[in-house]
């Protein structure tokens, strides 16, 4: 259940990254739930990762997903930072490196060198221990 709670946050954090959205992205759960207070973007963001209708939305272009694929990037994001949060970690505090590029083109920051910046100068606020969770690393970059 924890894992399932985890994954419904981080999806519902990494998702309110792109405009156009509610926190709780496109699928079912949005439709359902439409309000945008915190209640109901839980229970959005629980439906939508719990009956997996928001994949379906994306492939399929329902349930207020767009063609665009902002859902469909934040699912990368979500995943690329997953798989690579170490080296990510080793690039924000360079400032520089292949993974910190691929992670801002999944992000869709217009301004890189701002971002960048941003990123290093937050290091310690977004790594916040040797534990730290990609679901954490992406909800801490959200808040600074």
């Amino acid at each position: 259940m924890k894992k399932i709670a985890l994954t419904v946050s981080t999806l519902v954090l990494s998702s309110s990254l792109f405009a156009g959205h509610n926190m709780a992205g496109c699928g079912l759960g949005s439709q359902v739930f439409k309000e945008n207070d915190q209640v109901s973007q839980i229970l959005a963001g629980t439906t939508n990762g719990t009956s997996g209708n928001q994949t379906f939305g994306i492939s399929s272009g329902t349930s207020g997903c767009t063609p665009d694929g902002a859902m469909a990037s934040a699912e990368k994001l979500n995943i690329f930072t997953g798989e690579n949060l170490d080296k990510l970690a080793l690039d924000i505090a360079k400032g520089e490196g292949e993974t910190l590029d691929t992670f801002i083109e999944l992000s869709g920051v217009q301004n890189k060198a701002e971002f960048v910046f941003k990123l290093q100068s937050n290091f310690s606020k977004i790594f916040t221990s040797e534990n730290v969770t990609a679901g954490e690393v992406l909800a801490n970059i959200q808040n600074i």
